[in-house]
């Protein structure tokens, strides 16, 4: 016989979605590799050597580009607050989405390349690490 009680509804339907703590520990991560892509676009313009989403610019029909890489820490951010269960699915694309950003940019820029792929790094070990901060189901039976 188990001393713990039984788990309420409530506790139920939030199995698998993110404690407060990691869901903050997420957000603030993802708002800093928001900032840090602002300032590796800062820095490619100032160089001289714009990146692929950062040239768009010159071309009002492809000037879209420009929001790219930074839908995928936004769409993190968005999903920690709103269904906290797909975060880690959400931490995958973005990984995937800055990979391919730098992967794009290492001929023309390998500098900011080398950048946006520490962030891609960054982006993967918070998904990895945002695993351990899931809700998991509790058995009573044990």
């Amino acid at each position: 016989m188990s001393s713990l009680p039984p788990p309420d509804q409530a506790q139920i339907l939030r199995v698998g979605s993110l404690t407060p703590a990691w869901k903050f520990a997420l957000v603030a991560t993802q708002l800093l590799i928001l900032v840090s892509l602002v300032m590796l676009g800062i820095s490619a313009l100032t160089v001289g050597k714009p990146t692929w989403w950062l040239a768009a610019t010159d071309n009002n029909l492809t000037a879209v580009l420009v929001v790219v890489p930074f839908l995928a820490p936004s769409l993190v951010i968005l999903a920690a607050a709103r269904a906290s269960h797909l975060a880690p699915l959400a931490g995958l694309f973005a990984t995937a989405v800055l990979a391919a950003t730098s992967v794009v940019d290492i001929s023309r820029t390998p500098g900011i390349a080398l950048g946006e792929a520490i962030l891609a790094g960054c982006t993967a070990l918070t998904t990895i690490a945002v695993f351990a901060g899931r809700r998991r189901a509790i058995n009573p039976a044990l």
